[in-house]
């Protein structure tokens, strides 16, 4: 047992390296990737070695990669009306002190409730002039019946952070089972900023109940800075770099995000995510698309850079300190417990672009067959094999059989 557990000890440890980088860029296997069902140390230093071919910032895309190809937007199921009279029940029971265990004990909610769904283009606002656009469609609790629905009043709902105001109504129109609403940020104020929620109040055919619909996105009506829209592309050891032009407002942490497909095929290609210090001197963004992928997937031809996207930290000390947390550590601590923590939503976003480049045409042999090397992947390699080895140790073995 002891060599079955630590075996698989390795495989967990080398799959949590492979889950750091993925926390980075979540993205497809690779062909020849070893499958994660063999757990002893060998098969786990196989996966490390199959996922370490490319780095953490470009990995491989494809169609089943929903998130990163719709990075503004989250999907949404379809959910039950909340009737209003059982919201205020549950705001009556918290407001008196229970625990939301005891309150879920206490309040009933009825059956058979009218289902909900917000078609919305994004849940991500970066701009004052970026805009929600939802529509609101009601069917029976089973899906299969649209039901007429009648909107009493729509209004935007703040962040917690500011202590959840109400930033007044959201404008709509209704057809039947339909209701379509838009809004953006009027300006720059902070009370726009964080996690808005778009909450309709309306009654539904055929019931005699108010019912509350509800639909959250993320605004940052202060940016960052911006994509311009200037390009330049060249090789660099084998590997695709597109320059970004941008212009920066802040010198802050920022995870800058990218698609490329295959102009040809129609089809993506790369996802990349550097995470950097941005600076109002930065005149562009460096994206670095990996050689060996293209080779690896028969990649040629034009490609398209989409999808930009840049996601900035609000932090209230140095950026360099999120970099290298581990190095800053005294300096991050000391900074805790002298500084109480900032009442503000912690994103900023880059203004909002549907910016797109179309490179030059290559051939996949213009392109690096070399695997990816780095000291961080070096080490994580070097600390498996020592664990596998640690565990072959002739004393180790010895009582197993006791």
């Amino acid at each position: 047992m002891i060599g079955i557990k630590n075996a698989s000890a390795i495989a967990a440890l080398a799959l949590g390296f492979v889950i750091a980088g993925q926390t980075l860029a979540q993205a497809q296997r690779t062909p020849q990737q070893a499958p994660l069902d063999d757990p002893s140390a060998k098969g786990g230093i196989a996966v490390f070695q199959s996922y370490a071919q490319y780095p953490p910032e470009s990995r491989p895309l494809d169609t089943s990669n929903w998130d990163l190809l719709h990075p503004w937007l989250t999907e949404n199921a379809p959910v039950s009306l909340v009737p209003v009279q059982t919201i205020r029940q549950y705001e009556a029971l918290r407001s008196s002190g229970l625990e939301d265990e005891e309150i879920a004990q206490r309040v009933t909610i009825p059956s058979n409730l009218p289902s909900y769904q917000f078609d919305i283009n994004k849940t991500i606002l970066a701009g004052t002039q970026d805009q929600i656009n939802a529509q609101l469609k009601v069917t029976s609790a089973d899906g299969s019946t649209p039901l007429a629905a009648h909107v009493i009043k729509a209004e935007l709902i703040g962040d917690d952070y500011f202590d959840s105001p109400s930033l007044g109504s959201v404008p709509f129109s209704c057809n039947g089972s339909s209701c379509s609403f838009q809004w953006k940020a009027p300006s720059t104020d902070k009370k726009y900023w964080g996690s808005l929620e778009l909450q309709v109040t309306l009654t539904v055919e055929g019931t005699d109940d108010e019912y509350v619909a509800r639909q959250s996105f993320y605004s940052s009506p202060m940016v960052a800075g911006s994509f311009n829209g200037n390009f330049t592309e060249r090789l660099v050891n084998g590997s695709l770099v597109i320059d970004a032009g941008v212009n920066v407002q802040n010198r802050m942490v920022c995870f800058v995000s990218g698609n490329l497909y295959s102009a040809d095929k129609e089809i993506p290609v790369q996802f990349v995510q550097r995470r950097l210090i941005v600076d109002p001197s930065m005149k562009s963004i460096p994206l670095t698309f990996f050689g060996k992928i293209f080779r690896d997937y028969g990649y040629e031809g034009a490609f398209r850079l989409q999808d930009l996207k840049a996601q900035c930290e609000n932090l209230a000390y140095p950026p360099e300190w999120f970099m290298d947390s581990l190095a800053h550590r005294a300096e991050l601590q000391a900074f805790r417990e002298t500084h109480q923590p900032a009442l503000e939503p912690t994103r900023i976003y880059f203004e909002y672009n549907n910016y797109s480049y179309l490179t030059h045409r290559y051939a996949v042999n213009d392109f690096s067959d070399e695997v990816w090397q780095s000291p961080a992947k070096t080490w994580k390699l070097e600390a498996l094999q020592k664990l596998a080895a640690d565990l072959n140790d002739p004393a180790l073995q010895a009582l197993k059989h006791q």
